[in-house]
């Protein structure tokens, strides 16, 4: 049987802080229906209420029933930014309000949460709602706290602020007190997120240089700026939106009084939820907001693009029009090159992918609706639709379905084999299908691959292999003759938020994962390059991972954008799709 947390076990604590430690535990450790489900930290300004928080977070990950799972210090967060973080914490991406909850409430894990500064949230123009904490209760924690399974610790300067119906814990500190042990909790601060606006600082300059300037000054600028009448001219400052807060923009853009350009706030949306990520370095800001701006907003786009091409990715082209399901690029004879894409209603179309533009349609009978394309040869696509239905499209030079289907031997048979297998025998469906270089692969329901040569006679010559345990939800292949005759590597992601590599000269998969993480990964794409083999992995969270599998080594990059399909080329353009359009990424392949 575990054992019930001790306060012995967690960091020292000094200070009027240590005669409530132990009802802090003492709640956090509990989920009987007695224990309610919000416990308030009260007390005046240097009372400890934050650094009893930043004890119990310390401390939490001792035992499992104290789990931490999202830790956000409110202060100068508005309703939506801190949704974003909460989102970002618990797996999920940067959520708006009304996603997060939705996604909290299909989440079977109980949900613990420490929210440091709630009395202090709001941002943006004084006179609106979203600048006072009540909007941030109102707006998002009221309702998350309302869903079962959710529990928080909440830092306020008087209990009135949450809703009475939460009757929560109310520990209450008494002002002041003697110094505490803070560097005890470095590595677990809770610390405020933003700096206080001094009364009689001076209004940022025109074209500052803020790459150059000081956190405090981006983080406090736009406040100022908003205090003395001079937001839009900041909001306006392409430097600004680069460098400046994240959360300070949110706010500033959700008043609509404040005069920008209508594409800005456009931008704004897409970028804005990445940009809040504080694991993002200078360069990277300004290739997040340039490829938020390539289809949006070209003034803009063209001012970030010299220095974003200075970073190791940069945006060639956006389509937010082309809304895609799957993506494949063909190649030999007549599509070499192509990029092949299923629209959200089942239309095939090919594209260029330099820059996106439409070069033909491939014509299908109505019933296809794809969920996953892939490029068997030069001729045929294998789709695959939402109900695990395999089909084989053949695709003549005039870009329409041909009267002649020259379909390798066997490949019919295949297909027609895993349908009928699914129909008749109940066996799992199939969930992703990919193919390079005359091979193919199709995963299934219950974490298993099969392997197929284009070139066998029969449907039967083949591998299987059942790397997870759980459903498939992403999968890519390899072929590697270059390096060794017949050599195939097949990678798959599933719902056990785990990336594996299987190869065909060992027939089995790494006993490790490639990655696991808790996110599902939503689309794989792999490709043979100059520098040996590459991966990219999408992920729910929008996150990107860029993998050299055979050193690994990852490197990580942040979305603008849910992304379920993705398509990668030798010499590094990266093209992510998804039912918010598409985008083609130019990467440096040596330098990432």
């Amino acid at each position: 049987m575990t054992q019930p947390p001790r306060v012995a076990d967690w960091p020292a604590l000094e200070g009027p802080s240590v005669l409530l430690a132990p009802a802090l535990l003492d709640w956090a450790s509990r989920t009987d229906p007695a224990c309610p489900r919000v416990c308030l930290v009260t007390g005046g300004r240097g009372s400890g209420k934050s650094h009893l928080l930043a004890w119990l977070l310390a401390g939490s990950h001792q035992h499992p029933a104290t789990t931490v799972h999202a830790t956000v210090p409110a202060q100068g967060h508005i309703a939506v930014t801190m949704a974003w973080e909460i989102g970002r914490q618990l797996g999920y991406g940067p959520t708006g309000p009304e996603e997060l909850l939705a996604r909290v409430e299909a989440d079977p894990r109980p949900l613990r949460m420490i929210v440091p500064d709630l009395h202090l949230s709001g941002r943006g123009s004084g006179d609106l709602p979203s600048a006072t904490p009540q909007a941030v209760v109102t707006d998002l924690l009221g309702p998350l706290l309302s869903l079962p399974g959710v529990r928080a610790a909440i830092e306020v300067d008087r209990a009135e602020l949450l809703p009475p119906e939460f009757q929560p814990l109310v520990l209450a500190l008494p002002p002041g007190g003697p110094p505490f042990r803070r560097r005890a909790f470095a590595s677990a601060s809770v610390a405020a997120s933003t700096a206080a606006v001094p009364q009689d600082a001076a209004p940022p300059a025109p074209g500052a240089d803020w790459q150059a300037a000081s956190a405090t000054a981006r983080e406090t600028a736009l406040d100022l700026a908003l205090r003395q009448g001079a937001a839009s001219r900041l909001l306006m400052d392409p430097g600004y939106l680069a460098y400046g807060s994240p959360v300070a923009i949110t706010a500033a853009l959700a008043d609509t009084r404040i005069a920008v350009p209508r594409s800005l706030r456009t931008v704004w949306a897409s970028a804005g939820p990445a940009l809040s990520s504080t694991e993002l370095l200078d360069p990277e800001r300004v290739a997040v907001l340039h490829t938020a701006a390539v289809a949006v907003d070209p003034r803009l786009a063209e001012f970030l693009r010299p220095r974003a091409e200075q970073h190791s990715w940069t945006a060639r082209w956006s389509r937010p029009g082309l809304r895609t399901a799957g993506l494949a690029l063909a190649e030999g004879a007549p599509t070499e090159g192509a990029l092949l894409a299923a629209d959200l209603i089942g239309r095939l179309h090919r594209h260029d992918p330099a820059d996106g533009s439409l070069t033909g349609r491939i014509t299908t009978e109505p019933s296809l609706r794809p969920v996953h394309i892939a490029a068997v040869d030069p001729e045929h696509l294998i789709t695959l639709d939402a109900t695990g239905h395999l089909r084989l499209v053949p695709v003549s030079e005039t870009g329409s379905a041909g009267a002649q289907d020259p379909a390798p031997a066997g490949l019919h048979a295949f297909v027609q084999e895993h349908n009928a297998s699914v129909l008749a025998r109940g066996n799992p469906p199939v969930t992703a299908v990919a193919a390079d270089r005359g091979t193919v692969v199709i995963a299934d329901a219950d974490g298993s691959f099969h392997l197929w040569q284009v070139g066998s006679r029969t449907a039967a010559a083949g591998h299987t292999h059942r790397p997870h345990q759980v459903p498939v939800t992403a999968l890519s292949c390899l072929a590697l003759p270059e390096v060794r005759d017949g050599l195939v590597l097949v990678f798959t992601g599933a719902g056990d938020g785990t990336v594996r590599l299987w190869d065909s000269a060992s027939g089995r998969s790494m006993p490790e994962p490639i990655e696991r993480r808790n996110a599902l990964p939503t689309a794989l794409a792999s490709v043979n390059t100059p520098t040996g083999p590459a991966l990219a992995v999408a992920w729910s969270d929008r996150r990107l991972h860029l993998w050299r599998p055979t050193q690994g080594r990852m490197t990580p990059l942040p979305l603008v954008q849910h992304t379920d399909a993705l398509a990668l080329t030798p010499d590094g353009l990266l093209i992510c799709g998804g039912n918010q359009g598409t985008v083609a990424l130019e990467l440096d392949l040596d330098a990432l």
